[in-house]
């Protein structure tokens, strides 16, 4: 009897030190807003024509240090997103926009990586992300 008590009491204790990493099955959030810029020359900032909520935007996230993503929701149609039930620790945030760069990458055009990283550091935080900017020719 002794030796499950004891044998249960270190079980516990054991599964109260466990760190729970980043990830779902927490009471926090993170909510943001994508827009889209839309430019006659993608290159060219001073041709943009117009700035509008991004609707239906695939958004990502990545839990601490994991490679790929872990979840994807998609904007509403006022460029709004959130992820919701999430524990504290660092996570990535991602969208793709078209590629503003001057040097033109052919094979992969409309997938340049807009990311920030957020960190819930409590229980029960609700974080507001930085608005992402992506763009696109009209």
């Amino acid at each position: 009897m002794m030796k499950t008590t004891s044998g249960l009491l270190l079980l516990i204790l054991a599964l109260i030190s466990c760190k729970k990493e980043a990830g779902d099955g927490g009471n926090s959030s993170i909510r943001g807003a994508v827009s889209k810029e839309l430019r006659i020359v993608l290159t060219n900032p001073a041709t943009k024509t117009g700035t509008y909520p991004a609707a239906d935007q695939d958004v990502f996230i990545i839990y601490g240090d994991h490679i790929s993503p872990d979840d994807r929701v998609q904007t509403n149609y006022d460029g709004e997103y959130e992820f919701m039930y999430l524990r504290p620790g660092k996570y990535k945030i991602y969208t793709f926009s078209e590629d503003t760069n001057s040097v033109a990458v052919t094979w992969d055009e409309k997938h340049m990586t807009i990311l920030q990283e957020i960190e819930i550091t409590d229980k029960k935080q609700d974080l507001e992300a930085e608005d992402m900017t992506i763009y696109e020719q009209p």
